[in-house]
């Protein structure tokens, strides 16, 4: 599964999706600092989702991100939200 972001970056993911309470989640395998990840996930436009399975889906304005966190070595969860905080 892959997520292209506004800003032209593109990450392989493990899922994708939204929650009731309107926000964004997602997991994926990484390596770097959080601080560095948090950088690239700031002041979205726009998500791209792309799966075979599941299709393509778009996810707008969520440009907050409010959690970013390694759940196990080279795996990491985010939560993203719309509007400013």
């Amino acid at each position: 599964m892959k997520l292209t972001t506004s800003k032209g970056k593109e990450y392989v993911i493990q899922w994708a999706d939204t929650a009731a309470t309107g926000e964004l989640f997602f997991q994926m395998a990484d390596e770097r600092k959080l601080s560095t990840i948090a950088r690239e996930f700031e002041g979205l436009e726009w998500l791209r989702r792309e799966d075979e399975n599941q299709g393509d889906k778009l996810f707008e304005g969520f440009s907050n991100l409010r959690i970013i966190n390694r759940i196990w070595p080279g795996v990491v969860n985010l939560t993203l939200t719309k509007g400013a905080e």
